[in-house]
C-alpha cells in the first residue's frame, strides 16, 4: 500500500506539472510538455508504475472538466432532468444540454480531457515494452494503457462520431498535431483492438478503481452492445456482449444487500463496485459528486434535523415530473429513499425531487461529497444481461436476469411476470431508468434500445432536421486550432 501511494503522489506531482506547463497539439489540447520526462523519466519500474496510476488523475480530469461534464454528455439530455435552483443552471450551455440545442461554443462539446488521456496511454504502449521490466509491472501498465485508451476512444466515438484517432505518444509541445477526423467506424474498431490488448495483460483484481478484469469485461459488453445496436455490427457482437456478461459470473452475491451502501463513502469500492473514479476529501466541493448533489451554500443543519426539508438550497439538478413519477411509481421501492428525495420548493411549494446517491458524509456539521463515482458495477451488469437477453428474443430470461435486483428493490424478485416481448422492453427500461438514475449510464441504454424518441421531446422534434441530433458537436476553438477539422453535419 505504501508504495501504491508513493506512486499515486509521484503522478499527481506530474499530472499538476505537466498540466501547468501549457502548449497544445493542434486540436487535442494535448497540455503536456514530456520533453523532460522522455530523457530522464522512462527509466525504472517506478517511472511506468507513476504514469499509469497518472492515467487516472487525467480521467477524474475529464469527468470534472466542467461542472457535471460526465452526465451532460448523455443522462441530462434524455429528458427526465429540469434545471435545479442554482444560477449557474440558467447559463446557456446547460440550458443547451437540457434542450439538446448546443453549439460549437459549448463548453461541454470540449473533448480535450479524453486526448490528454489518451496520450499519456499512448506514451505508456510507445515505452514500456522498451523498458525491460518484470512481467507483473510490465503487463500492469501496458494492461492499464490498453483499457484507458479503449475507454476514452469508446466514450469519444460516442459522443462525438468521427474524431482524431492518434496512436503514438506526443512528448514535445513543439510538435503540432493537426489529424483530420476519422470515421466513427475507425475510432470503434481501435476500441476493439484496445480492449482485446487489455485482456491480454489485465490480470490483477485487487484495486477497483483501475483496470481489473471484471473492468475489461464490463467496458467489453458495453462495446458490444453498442457495435450491435447502433453500427449494424451483426449477431457476432450480441454474442460477444453475452459471453463479456456471462464471464462475470454474475448471482446475487455480487449485489450489495443494501442500496444505499453501493454509494456510501465509508463503503468504498465495496463488493458491487466494478470500477470507480477515487476521489477524497480534497476533492469534496470540485468533483462529479459535489455538482450532482446540492451545493455548499445548503443549510446543513437543517438537512440533519429534518429528515423531510420543506425548502431546497442551491440545488443543482432535479428531475423532470414524468422521471420523478416513475422513480415513485411503486412506494415499497427500497432505492426511492435515496434516488428520489423530494421537497417543496420555494414560496410557491413546488415539489420536486432529485437523488442522493452521492451526497458523501457529514463532518464536523460540514457535508462532505467524497463518494466515488462509479463507472461499473454489477448492478448495471445484470440490467445488460436482461437487455441481451430481450435482443436474443429470451423474454423469460431477461426478466430472471433482473429478479436479483427487484428483489433487492421490492422484496420480491418474480416483480415482472409478464413475458410478452412489449412488457420484457418496458420492464428493462424501467429498471434502468430507477437502479443507474444519476450514474451517467441512461442515456446510453436509452439510445441502444431505440427509446430515447419517447423520453425526449426535444430530441425527438429536432430528428428530422438534424441526423445527427444524438451525437455532439465539436468546439470552435479545436477547428481555430487545426484547419482540417470540420463540422459534424446539423450542428453549427
Amino acid at each position: 500500500m505504501k508504495r501504491k501511494l508513493k506512486h499515486i503522489t509521484t503522478c499527481l506531482l506530474a499530472a499538476a506539472i505537466a498540466l501547468g506547463a501549457g502548449g497544445c497539439h493542434g486540436d487535442l489540447d494535448i497540455m503536456q510538455d514530456n520533453k523532460l520526462s522522455a530523457s530522464n523519466m522512462w527509466k525504472d519500474e517506478s517511472d511506468a508504475t507513476s504514469a499509469t496510476y497518472g492515467l487516472y488523475v487525467y480521467l477524474r480530469n475529464s469527468l470534472r472538466t466542467m461542472p457535471d461534464a460526465y452526465l451532460c454528455w448523455g443522462e441530462f439530455r434524455t429528458g427526465l432532468w429540469g434545471p435545479g435552483t442554482h444560477n449557474t443552471l440558467n447559463s446557456v450551455d446547460q440550458s443547451q444540454v437540457r434542450t439538446s440545442t448546443m453549439s460549437s461554443t459549448n463548453a461541454y462539446a470540449d473533448w480535450t480531457a479524453f486526448y490528454t488521456t489518451i496520450n499519456q496511454a499512448n506514451l505508456i504502449i510507445r515505452h514500456v515494452p522498451a523498458m525491460n521490466l518484470k512481467e507483473t509491472p510490465r503487463n500492469f501498465c501496458l494492461g492499464n494503457a490498453y483499457f484507458m485508451r479503449a475507454y476514452c476512444y469508446f466514450q469519444i466515438a460516442r459522443i462525438w462520431g468521427d474524431a482524431p484517432l492518434p496512436l503514438w505518444g506526443y512528448e514535445s509541445t513543439a510538435t503540432e498535431l493537426y489529424l483530420k477526423r476519422s470515421p466513427a467506424a475507425e475510432v470503434l474498431a481501435q476500441v476493439g483492438a484496445d480492449i482485446a490488448e487489455a485482456e491480454r495483460y489485465v490480470t490483477e483484481a485487487s484495486d477497483k478503481t483501475v483496470a481489473t478484469p471484471a473492468a475489461v469485461k464490463m467496458l467489453k459488453a458495453d462495446y458490444a452492445l453498442w457495435m450491435y445496436r447502433m453500427q449494424q455490427g451483426g449477431s457476432s457482437y450480441l454474442a460477444m456482449a453475452a459471453g463479456a456478461i456471462d464471464a462475470l459470473g454474475l448471482t446475487a452475491s455480487k449485489l450489495e444487500t443494501e442500496y444505499a451502501n453501493i454509494f456510501s463513502s465509508s463503503n468504498k469500492c465495496g463488493r458491487e463496485v466494478i470500477f470507480a473514479v477515487h476521489q477524497d476529501v480534497s476533492e469534496a466541493v470540485n468533483g462529479p459528486a459535489y455538482y450532482l448533489g446540492w451545493n455548499e451554500s445548503y443549510v446543513e443543519a437543517s438537512y440533519r434535523n429534518n429528515p423531510v426539508p420543506t425548502t431546497v438550497g442551491n440545488q443543482w439538478w432535479w428531475y423532470a415530473p414524468a422521471y420523478e413519477e416513475l422513480l415513485m411509481t411503486d412506494k415499497a421501492d427500497t432505492r426511492v429513499k435515496l434516488t428520489c428525495r423530494t421537497a417543496g420548493y420555494g414560496t410557491g411549494g413546488k415539489e420536486i425531487g432529485w437523488t442522493e446517491k452521492l451526497m458523501g458524509r457529514v463532518d464536523n456539521g460540514t457535508r462532505i461529497f467524497d463518494s466515488d463515482f462509479i463507472l461499473y458495477r454489477y448492478g448495471e451488469a445484470f440490467l445488460m444481461d436482461a437487455e441481451i437477453k430481450y435482443y436474443q428474443e429470451d423474454y423469460a430470461g431477461a426478466l430472471e436476469a433482473l429478479e436479483p435486483l427487484t428483489g433487492r428493490a421490492y422484496g420480491s424478485a418474480d416483480y415482472y411476470t409478464d413475458p410478452a416481448p412489449a412488457a420484457v422492453r418496458q420492464a428493462v427500461l424501467d429498471e434502468y431508468l430507477k437502479e443507474m438514475v444519476g450514474e451517467g449510464r441512461t442515456w446510453w441504454m436509452l439510445v441502444r434500445m431505440d427509446a430515447i424518441w419517447d423520453y425526449s421531446a426535444e430530441i425527438a422534434a429536432q430528428r428530422e432536421k438534424n441526423e445527427n441530433i444524438l451525437l455532439w458537436p465539436i468546439t470552435q476553438a479545436s477547428m481555430s486550432r487545426n484547419y482540417n477539422l470540420t463540422q459534424t453535419p446539423g450542428w453549427y
